[in-house]
């Protein structure tokens, strides 16, 4: 995984590292940031706020808070997680 595309982040608490895809047509940015105003704390918070649902027909998870909607999936399961996208519920 090329390191200047995404952007790392371990949970202190769960040893999880997360995996942020950095947005193409501005490399500065996270994805979900330049797509959803999204910040990675607020990816982290769903993940760990609701239980997942598994999406066959994406082959992803999705995590649904009060507030947001995270798709991720495991990389290495209960170690490493790449997120998709993470977005307002207000927004959908």
């Amino acid at each position: 995984m090329a390191k200047g595309r995404y952007e790392f982040h371990t949970d202190p608490e769960s040893g999880i590292r997360f995996v942020f895809k950095r947005d193409l047509a501005d490399p500065e940015l996270l994805h979900i940031y330049a797509r959803h105003l999204t910040t990675q704390e607020e990816a982290i918070a769903t993940f760990f706020a609701a239980e997942p649902t598994w999406n066959e027909e994406r082959r992803r998870f999705e995590t649904r808070s009060d507030t947001h909607v995270l798709f991720w999936i495991w990389l290495e399961r209960g170690i490493v997680v790449m997120i998709i996208s993470c977005f307002r519920r207000e927004d959908i």
